[in-house]
């Protein structure tokens, strides 16, 4: 029996040609490969990378922008600090007065709960084998995971709270830090920046600097600028004006007298969620975006602001559940504590 193939040539014209006898046995002779047979070859000619690309995820910022205070211990219950005021002034008197002013002190004690925050990996005997078998770290891959959930919430929660809980975060209103709402611009139609010339968003930030050390009789002073990062990178590279080759940001930190350098200034990704968080809040209701102006510390060293973890993060040790070993973690946290709430002022609508 004859054996065509149909191939087109050059030409573009189909041709047809006769196989031999002894090629025709040959093609028929050949077994089909199925796909489990094209998986073990393709399997046999992979390279796998000993790098492992992993999910990104953002830096979380609360560690960077308040002190972590860790006094009171894994025990404590409660972390109380103490602010006395006091009164008192002199006048003229008579040589035989017996009726001097008298001077006195006060003081209020401010407490705060503190809670365990627990955290937990675990992994079976057959992962263990898996794991050993192709070279992987699992213990250390979900110790990392355990550790990113607990900085997650510390994270979170010291600068929203935790509404279940009662923990407090900075931007929650019982810590009372004052929320003004920006100027308009020249034509009273927005606050925005992106609305706003060069001029009017310096006048933003001067105001925002001088309030504080005016308001506060020269005893605070702001020392750092938090901004979310799209407007952290307006203000850095815009010019100060069409005829200018300095850029707002550059300006500012050129003639202002408290802030003047750029580590002064922070691009926070977190800012860009304060909109959303804070909208059910009792009081002023952050809109349109935020800027912050902070001392961390007064005149004396004292801490202004500052995350309260009286125990971070600690693992215990293996637990074996059946054939599941379980390795739990737990810390001690507070919220942030806000002791001198005139240190720092929120600034909203650009």
């Amino acid at each position: 029996m004859k054996r065509l193939v149909k191939f087109v040539d050059e030409a573009g014209v189909e041709q047809e040609v006769e196989l031999r006898a002894d090629i025709a046995k040959l093609v028929d002779s050949v077994e089909s490969m199925n796909d489990s047979d094209g998986l073990f070859f393709q399997r046999q000619l992979e390279a796998i990378e000993a790098q492992t690309y992993d999910v990104l995820y953002p830096d979380l910022e609360a560690r960077e922008c308040f002190v972590t205070n860790t006094f009171g211990g894994a025990g404590a219950q409660t972390l109380t600090y103490r602010s006395y005021d006091r009164v008192g002034k002199a006048q003229v008197i008579n040589a035989r007065a017996t009726d001097l002013p008298k001077s006195d002190i006060s003081g209020k004690e401010y407490s705060i709960k503190v809670l365990s925050v627990g955290v937990a990996y675990d992994y079976d005997i057959d992962e263990v084998a898996a794991a050993q078998m192709v070279g992987m770290p699992l213990e250390a891959r979900k110790a990392m995971a355990a550790r990113r959930g607990y900085e997650e919430y510390v994270n979170h929660t010291s600068f929203f709270g935790d509404k279940t809980t009662g923990l407090g975060g900075f931007f929650t209103p019982s810590n009372s830090v004052a929320r003004t709402v920006v100027a308009q611009n020249a034509g009273a139609t927005s606050t925005k920046w992106e609305d706003k010339t060069p001029d009017e968003i310096l006048a933003d930030l001067n105001e925002a600097c001088g309030s504080m050390y005016a308001g506060t009789k020269k005893i605070h002073s702001p020392k750092e600028l938090w901004l979310p990062v799209k407007l952290w990178n307006y203000i850095r590279s815009t010019p100060r004006s069409n005829v200018s080759d300095t850029t707002i940001l550059s300006y500012f930190l050129a003639n202002n007298e408290f802030i003047t350098d750029k580590s002064q200034v922070k691009a926070l990704n977190i800012l860009d969620e304060v909109v959303a968080e804070t909208a059910g809040d009792a009081g002023t209701t952050i809109t349109d975006g935020v800027f912050v102006i902070v001392n961390k510390t007064t005149p004396e060293g004292q801490e202004t602001v500052r995350i309260r973890e009286t125990l971070p993060l600690q693992f215990l040790p293996v637990q074996l559940h059946g054939l599941v070993y379980e390795v739990p973690g737990r810390g001690r946290f507070a919220g942030v504590e806000v002791t001198y709430p005139r240190a720092m002022d929120i600034y909203f609508g650009i």
